[in-house]
């Protein structure tokens, strides 16, 4: 079992960390590609006022004698296309939205620097930032501003250091200890992942049991928590306190119905079922460390709970579990009754990839639903689409998903493509019955979060002193993979798709895909 560990992220390290590596695949095999791969070290996404974003990149692999004749290029969150200058293996670089403004405000930055294109910004709600090298040796980086993601990277003055892996995994950044990041430098420190996680939350629910807050020590020694705080991310009055003397033991659960106001008064928690963000918070001698984790839990059914599972590739996820588990190793995570049965995420070029999905259930799934006198489509998060009519599936009718333009046999070139094109080139095998939907977003190469998303709930609360009304979500089904670790190589960029081998064991978890040939609307 591989784990995904936090390093220093430095030049002698970032071999290790692209495609350039010897990767340990399914199969116990490894693999390596010679070729030239862009890696994202730090991410300024959400800076402090008066800072610029910026996109530290470093190659690593092979030099190149031409950026352009490689298109070399960002995409996705921003975009900008590399001048047709060389560039140097281990080289760092910076993109930014503002080159005077950088300049300004990191004199010591000796580097190159690029301003990608006039009218994007890095969203500061999260988004994907994907490089693009030839179409090849490609690099996405996901970032988010909700748990377990790094809170003092939105806003609060540091930036997201690359430390891990998969770049779509949150284990796989940390937050700057670096007041304002670090640009032009690799060797940047960060705040390590802390060994005391929220490992399951039980939400009120009107009528339900009294809801509760567990932690898990996963390290090898006992943790003294007294005094950390528990953050509710978009609730008024939200900070609690773990009462002082309060320990976990190694490999030890804690499961908490009461915390401590700022006064030291008891109170009881309290999170709501529709879902939300809540951080845990190490303080040592009163004072914050910057040491976090964290849980962000969609709308959990009454007398469920939400938490997190640890998969064979040591990574985690979170969501509904299917029973709650106090004091104990959590239970799988529930699933159904949408489930995405088929991924082909990374063609060779010139082909179009696709997402398949399939209901399980018992019952025909309309996929749209009415919440306070307004309709809600069902969303497939990660390619941004969101059902539009009162379309249905029938149990055990399946659905395709395509997007609206593929690249050409060239690497680069977009071409547009319609539903009746998909068809036809799939005659035999895609029957005429079976739905097709387009969606205008793209399936990363390198690995994403895909999820099946259900409209729940709708209510107002308050972001930035204002009330905002949102729609909530129960999480169907979902899968986060990757082109590297334990995921089957060969879906990645050999013609092969990733399919689903069981739909009781989450989609999150690497051995339940397979590779084979792709089939879209037949499982």
């Amino acid at each position: 079992m591989k784990k995904i560990l936090p390093l220093a992220v430095s030049a002698t390290l970032l071999s290790l960390l692209t495609m350039t590596a010897c990767t340990e695949s399914s199969s116990g095999k490894t693999r390596t590609v010679s070729i030239p791969a862009m890696t994202v070290t730090e991410l300024m996404y959400h800076p402090a006022d008066g800072y610029p974003e910026f996109v530290e990149l470093t190659l690593s692999g092979t030099s190149l004698s031409s950026m352009s004749s490689v298109n070399l290029r960002l995409d996705g969150a921003v975009e900008f296309a590399f001048p047709d200058e060389s560039l140097d293996k281990g080289e760092v670089i910076v993109v930014t939205e503002d080159s005077a403004l950088f300049r300004k405000m990191y004199p010591d930055y000796t580097g190159r620097l690029f301003q990608w294109n006039a009218g994007f910004k890095l969203s500061n709600s999260g988004d994907v930032l994907e490089v693009k090298l030839d179409g090849k040796g490609d690099f996405d980086a996901r970032y988010d501003n909700n748990a377990p993601w790094p809170s003092l990277a939105d806003g609060n003055g540091s930036s997201l250091v690359y430390v891990g892996e998969n770049p779509a995994y949150a284990e796989s950044w940390a937050a700057s200890k670096t007041v304002n990041g670090n640009p032009g430098s690799t060797e940047d420190p960060y705040y390590a992942a802390s060994s005391v996680r929220i490992n399951e939350i039980l939400p009120y629910h009107v009528g339900g049991s009294e809801p509760w807050i567990e932690l898990y020590n996963a390290g090898s020694a006992e943790v003294d928590v007294g005094g950390w705080k528990v953050v509710r991310v978009d609730a008024e009055d939200s900070v609690r306190y773990i009462p002082s003397g309060t320990k976990i033991a190694a490999q030890g659960y804690l499961a908490l119905n009461t915390l401590l106001t700022a006064d030291g008064d008891e109170d009881a928690v309290s999170y709501v079922a529709r879902g939300e963000s809540v951080y845990l918070r190490e303080v040592q001698n009163g004072e914050s460390t910057g040491v976090e984790s964290g849980l962000e839990y969609s709308a959990v059914p009454k007398g469920l709970s939400a938490g997190v599972i640890e998969l064979s590739d040591g990574s985690t996820q979170q969501g509904t579990l299917q029973t709650p588990t106090e004091g104990a190793a959590n239970a799988e995570i529930a699933l159904g009754p949408i489930f995405i049965s088929e991924v082909f995420y990374n063609p060779l070029d010139g082909d179009v990839e696709f997402l398949e999905i399939v209901n399980k259930g018992d019952s025909t799934i309309t996929l749209r639903t009415m919440l306070n006198l307004k309709y809600y489509g069902w969303k497939i998060g990660g390619i941004g689409f969101e059902f539009g009519e009162n379309y249905t599936l029938e149990p055990g009718e399946i659905a395709v998903l395509i997007p609206s333009s593929y690249t050409d046999a060239d690497g680069y070139t977009s071409v547009g493509l319609s539903e009746s094109d998909f068809r036809e080139k799939w005659k035999g095998v895609l029957s005429d019955s079976v739905q097709v939907f387009q969606y205008t977003g793209k399936l990363s190469n390198r690995g994403e979060k895909v999820s099946v998303e259900e409209p729940s709930e709708i209510a107002t609360v308050q972001k930035n002193q204002r009330d905002t009304t949102i729609a909530f979500y129960h999480v169907s089904d979902g899968i986060l993979y990757s082109d590297g670790g334990l995921w089957p190589e060969k879906a990645d960029g050999e013609g092969y798709s990733l399919n689903r081998i069981d739909y009781a064991v989450t989609g999150y978890e690497p051995s339940n895909w397979e590779a084979k040939e792709p089939t879209p609307g037949a499982l």
